[in-house]
């Protein structure tokens, strides 16, 4: 019986690289061309809810990204009194500090039609998160869920929401069919903490958008939907997402 070297046999192998996870990918020249058609896209599908079941619900991430997205979509025309809009995440701050998402929507999305839509703001008047955990989570679960329409950003990091990669109670935050529709939030990379929706949450919308800028950002999403390893939340939302997610990028 004639026998191959190691090194014959190894010169034969194929390593198989697995394929990216899926993305609809909507590529863009500008920031400002992305928040135009973007808004329009978000605006078409509240309409569709609307028509569906007179009334829609829309989750929006906070940063300094969304700014030109949510005031395009301010300008859309579409029965704002029937869109119930809620934060994706926010800081534990006073609504009126410059990081609070509360304070970034109030300024960008609820402005003129829009100002008629209802905000379930993720913030309550406590000390801390888990003081007023119970009342957001029951809120968010009788007046926000099941979400129609998510727009999720992305951190340098790979986090999205307020799911951290540093975030110790992945367990409830990163799973796709958790029982736990919001959680509060420590981590030791973050100065405030937080009020998020979790992966189980954000995956009752039909409709999921990623809004990420920028080349390093998106080495980040490549590098994540390549690496069936890594252990970024990103990871998470595009292996456990129940809809391919339509991603929006621009330099």
């Amino acid at each position: 019986m004639r026998t191959q070297s190691k090194s014959a046999l190894a010169e034969r192998l194929t390593v198989l690289t697995p394929d990216p996870l899926p993305v609809r990918e909507h590529l863009f020249d500008d920031k400002a061309e992305l928040a135009t058609a973007l808004a329009k896209a978000v605006a078409a599908d509240l309409r569709g809810a609307i028509a569906r079941r007179g009334a829609a619900r829309l989750a929006v991430s906070g940063g300094t990204t969304p700014r030109a997205f949510l005031t395009e979509l301010s300008k859309q025309t579409l029965d704002w009194a029937h869109v119930t809009v809620v934060p994706v995440d926010d800081r534990w701050v006073a609504p009126d500090h410059p990081r609070s998402n509360e304070r970034l929507l109030r300024e960008t999305l609820f402005q003129g039609a829009a100002a008629q839509a209802t905000l379930l703001p993720l913030r309550r008047p406590t000390a801390t998160p888990e003081a007023a955990l119970l009342p957001v989570l029951t809120q968010v679960a009788n007046e926000a869920l099941p979400l129609d329409v998510v727009v999720l950003g992305m951190g340098d990091d790979g986090h999205v929401a307020s799911l951290f990669p540093d975030l110790v109670r992945r367990d409830i935050g990163l799973q796709p069919r958790g029982r736990a529709p919001v959680l509060a939030i420590r981590t030791a990379s973050q100065p405030e903490p937080r009020m998020t929706l979790t992966l189980s949450a954000i995956f009752t919308a039909p409709s999921l958008y990623l809004h990420i800028e920028g080349a390093k950002k998106r080495e980040v999403l490549d590098n994540a939907a390549r690496d069936p390893r890594s252990t970024l939340p990103i990871r998470s939302v595009l292996s456990g997402a129940p809809v391919v997610p339509m991603l929006y990028w621009s330099p």
